[in-house]
């Protein structure tokens, strides 16, 4: 791992990424992977890695929301606007099976 501090979390990163801190944005980091294509991580505001175990499951296991939290739930396949939500929880699924596929800050 390149980045300096690292992050708390590494369930984002692919396997084989390089993960290295944003050269603007202290707090963020990229993991890069050896063909050149990038994901961003935003740390875990929103405790992202607290529901990790929900991936894999129906949507409909998640618990439900908290009142002040911010939830974007969308189908992995679906048109998202592809904007960044500092203070929101993004959850992705399947939408024939319902099934999570992936959870992240941002």
């Amino acid at each position: 791992m390149a980045a300096d501090p690292q992050p708390s979390f590494t369930y984002w990163a692919p396997e084989n990424a390089t993960i290295r801190n944003h050269p603007r944005q202290p707090g963020v980091w990229i993991a890069e992977l050896p063909e050149g294509s990038r994901r961003h991580y935003f740390g875990d505001q929103w405790s992202a890695s607290a529901f990790q175990r929900f991936v894999g499951q129906s949507i409909d296991a998640l618990p439900e929301k908290p009142a002040n939290a911010v939830w974007r739930l969308t189908c992995s396949k679906c048109v998202a606007q592809s904007d960044v939500g500092w203070t929101r929880m993004n959850v992705s699924y399947d939408q024939e099976t319902r099934v999570i596929d992936e959870i992240s800050c941002g």
